[in-house]
């Protein structure tokens, strides 16, 4: 099963909870279940997390190399406004944010996920002691 799937199946048992309640033995279960999807998703953010700040890295060695190249090529010195819009507009520039903002994207929602999770387990392993809050 891969990750997806098991966030899914995971919505789907909260989901199932709320509208048909939880027994004390099924929310002990659960609880261990988040506990280890909080591992699965812990696993999952150190890739994300490494993959952006690779991602971070390059983009900086990316828009270093622009700005160079911007400098080098000009008669004169442009301003630090008229040499970060030609930056801007770099197109391997723009392909290097783009991939950038999309691990950020990535690592924030699987952060999301592993806050769920612990939630979760937090909710279920106090119904499986007998606490309803």
């Amino acid at each position: 099963m891969n990750f997806k799937e098991l966030c899914k199946q995971l919505e789907a048992k909260i989901q199932q909870s709320y509208e048909q309640g939880t027994t004390m033995e099924e929310a002990e279960k659960l609880a261990g279940e988040f506990l280890s999807a909080q591992m699965a998703v812990s696993e999952e953010l150190k890739t994300k997390d490494l993959d952006s700040r690779m991602r971070k890295s390059g983009l900086k060695a990316v828009r270093a190399s622009a700005y160079l190249d911007i400098v080098q090529k000009a008669d004169k010195k442009p301003t630090e406004t008229q040499i970060d819009s030609m930056i801007n507009t770099d197109p391997l520039v723009s392909q290097e944010q783009d991939g950038y903002d999309k691990a950020e994207v990535e690592k924030e929602a699987l952060e999301r996920y592993y806050n769920i999770f612990r939630e979760a387990h937090i909710f279920y392993r106090g119904v499986s002691k007998g606490r309803f809050e």
